[in-house]
């Protein structure tokens, strides 16, 4: 089947008023270039002295002015002889003319990758992380495998083009790669896609007309409500085990005393990682620090703040900790306890030096090996000390959801609350750590009409109320 170009390029020419006096007769002679729904305009550089006799239907009137209906008619010719299956809009065509390179700007699906890799590339150092990046390229590289294996062309990404990029043709990449990747993959790789597609359409809607929406938008369907709570369910860590983490013991080299230790002051760096006085203090470190992310909800990269674990006194004299959230800039409040002050105490200086600074920017290569060496303890040593039989993997997130279904499910607390103490909103808190579970509901029912019957006996009321079983 031949692909035929419905789109063509017109060109034609007007007059356009040099002066607002409107004695002055001569008249700029201006290009009107036509394209796919589009409009541009363009000066030709001529002038009519005498639009009355000089021109007519377009175009200069007389033979002593075939040299400059020459101009005109090569300006026409060359611009309706571009390739329209790599043309934007009539302003892209304008900038061609103009001495643009075609490959400038780019017109299909793998030049907008190549141009978007290359702008997170460029940014300010620890702006993106480097697996960020690996993770997006990986995408790509997946798309592409998919375009070779079924001998697809490189889609153009404007209206115009004849093999444009489609969202039925995304829906055939993501079903041809849930074949062959787990669904969590090929999800998350459609959404790298999205993201560098979105980031040149940012960049050049607005510029370049004709530009073809997002096509990875919306492929991912929206998960079922029960299966989403279902999920955020099983996140949760029974609290036996951060008990058994409690009760593990370290033995510590004689006379130490861990909040008093600082791993990067130069006595313990002399030590080295692997000498056995520093992996018994690492690793009790790291325990506290486990404990107190079950006890405070605290994402990881918080932990790269400097004063993350410093606590302030409230009107009412009690103590929290508070801040900003790294991820979403939202201010987070979070009520300190007395285990999670003695955990704190306990625990002193971080294992690590901050990677976070005063403006939350992040230092991403040196969070991604911290946060290595803080997993693989948990995985590889912490699970084994305490008989971990569980399926899935004990991680700092699994931690945060914990908190917050203990605040929700076995405290009691709103979603006001514990969306405040998360650094999240309570939408976020519904979808990503579920709701009240029906205990909890139960509970808070009992508690409410205790007090309503209560209420009603002091006014002397036989009300006896109903109480949920």
């Amino acid at each position: 089947m031949i692909n035929e170009i419905k789109n063509n390029i017109g060109v034609s020419f007007y007059l356009k008023k040099m002066s607002h006096d409107d004695s002055v007769k001569k008249r700029a002679i201006y290009a009107t270039i036509a394209f796919a729904s589009t409009s541009a305009k363009m000066k030709t550089g001529l002038v009519c002295e005498d639009p009355e006799t000089q021109w007519r239907r377009g175009i200069f009137e007389g033979k002593k002015f075939s040299e400059y209906n020459l101009q005109l008619l090569t300006i026409k010719n060359k611009m309706e002889a571009f390739d329209t299956r790599f043309c934007k809009s009539a302003t892209h065509i304008k900038d061609l003319y103009n001495g643009v390179k075609m490959e400038d700007i780019p017109m299909t699906i793998l030049a907008v990758f190549e141009e978007s890799l290359e702008r997170k590339t460029n940014v300010k150092k620890h702006k993106v992380r480097s697996s960020t990046l690996t993770n997006l390229k990986s995408a790509v590289n997946k798309f592409k495998a998919w375009m070779k294996e079924t001998q697809r062309p490189d889609f153009g990404v404007v209206q115009s083009h004849p093999y444009k990029l489609t969202n039925m043709l995304i829906e055939s990449f993501y079903s041809w790669n849930l074949k062959r990747v787990q669904e969590v993959t090929a999800n998350n790789q459609i959404l790298h896609l999205h993201n560098l597609y979105e980031m040149y359409h940012k960049s050049h809607f607005g510029n370049l007309e004709g530009l073809i929406a997002n096509p990875f938008k919306n492929i991912i369907a929206v998960e079922n409500e029960h299966i989403r709570v279902s999920k955020a369910l099983d996140r949760d860590i029974n609290w036996t085990w951060i008990e058994k983490i409690e009760n593990l013991k370290y033995e510590l080299p004689k006379g130490v005393v861990i909040n008093k230790v600082d791993l990067w002051d130069d006595y313990w760096k002399k030590k080295g990682k692997h000498n056995p006085d520093y992996k018994a203090v690492s690793k009790e470190k790291f325990r506290l620090l486990t404990l107190i992310l079950a006890y405070s909800g605290l994402s990881f990269a918080e932990l790269g703040k400097a004063d993350v674990l410093s606590m302030n006194r409230t009107m009412d004299g009690g103590k929290v900790l508070s801040g900003r959230r790294v991820k979403t800039n939202q201010i987070y409040t979070i009520p300190v306890t007395g285990k999670l002050e003695e955990l704190i105490n306990k625990l002193g200086p971080l294992p690590w030096q901050p990677f976070v600074d005063d403006n939350l920017v992040v230092n991403y290569n040196t969070k991604s090996s911290k946060y290595m060496i803080f997993s693989k303890y948990m995985d590889r040593v912490l699970t084994k000390h305490i008989g971990w039989d569980e399926d899935h993997t004990l991680t700092p997130h699994r931690l945060r959801h914990t908190f917050a279904m203990r605040q929700l499910n076995h405290f009691g607390f709103s979603l006001m609350v514990v969306a405040r103490m998360l650094g999240d909103t309570e939408q976020t808190v519904r979808k990503n750590y579920a709701d009240h579970n029906d205990d909890a509901i139960a509970k808070a029912f009992n508690e409410e009409m205790a007090k309503f019957i209560k209420k009603q006996k002091e006014k002397d009321d036989n009300s006896e109320g109903e109480v949920a079983v």
